[in-house]
């Protein structure tokens, strides 16, 4: 067995073991199952720091997703594969611009995408322009998605990483989709992505009943 292998396995058997321990609801998933119905191509925005249940809900939804060229990049790879994602590697400093276009084709083959539009390294809650550029060419809608924890564990990272501790409630909550018109700006589209995230974050952070750290 290969490091690689154990670690995938480790964090494997302790994200599984968490999430048996937890209540999750989900807030205004209409938003998704209409656009489903719709049969338009998804584009699932969130934040870095709040992307733990949103993952583990939708696996094995075949949805592309992107992760970085570092270690810890090749077990979060390992685990989504294991889930039902197909994952492309690269990040904003290291094989973007081919992971964007490997996403493209995917989108274009019938697959859904989620973005961490602010990762892998931040600023936190700065939405970078790949969302934007992918949107553009696929003519995916954005579907902000967020989560919160009633009893949360806020790590110290960049990204104040949310963890729901055991035995939790949890809510996964869903914002209004949009499109990004091409007579949009990008300095317009950005700012409305990073609006519908803070909101529905906002969202979840009140039917959880958390306040989060500044």
């Amino acid at each position: 067995m290969t490091r690689l292998t154990l670690l995938t396995q480790l964090h494997g058997f302790s994200i599984a073991l968490l999430r048996a321990t937890l209540r999750v609801g989900l807030l205004n998933r209409r938003h998704y199952s209409e656009l489903q119905a719709r049969r338009v191509p998804i584009l699932f925005a969130l934040w870095h720091g709040r992307m733990f249940l949103p993952i583990d809900v939708h696996r094995h939804e075949g949805i592309v997703t992107m992760a970085s060229k570092s270690l810890d990049g090749n077990i979060i790879t390992c685990w989504l594969e294991n889930n039902g994602y197909l994952v492309t590697r690269g990040s904003t400093s290291r094989g973007g611009s081919e992971a964007l276009r490997r996403m493209v084709r995917q989108v274009r083959l019938g697959h859904n995408v989620a973005l961490t539009v602010d990762g892998p390294r931040g600023p936190a809650r700065v939405v970078q322009s790949g969302v934007v550029r992918l949107a553009r060419i696929t003519n995916a809608w954005i579907l902000p998605i967020s989560f919160s924890s009633s009893w949360p564990l806020f790590l110290t990272s960049w990204d104040r990483y949310l963890l729901p501790k055991p035995f939790s409630r949890n809510v996964v909550a869903y914002g209004e989709p949009f499109a990004v018109p091409q007579e949009m700006s990008d300095e317009e589209a950005l700012a409305k992505i990073r609006a519908a995230l803070d909101e529905v974050t906002a969202d979840a952070d009140r039917s959880a009943g958390v306040r989060p750290p500044s």
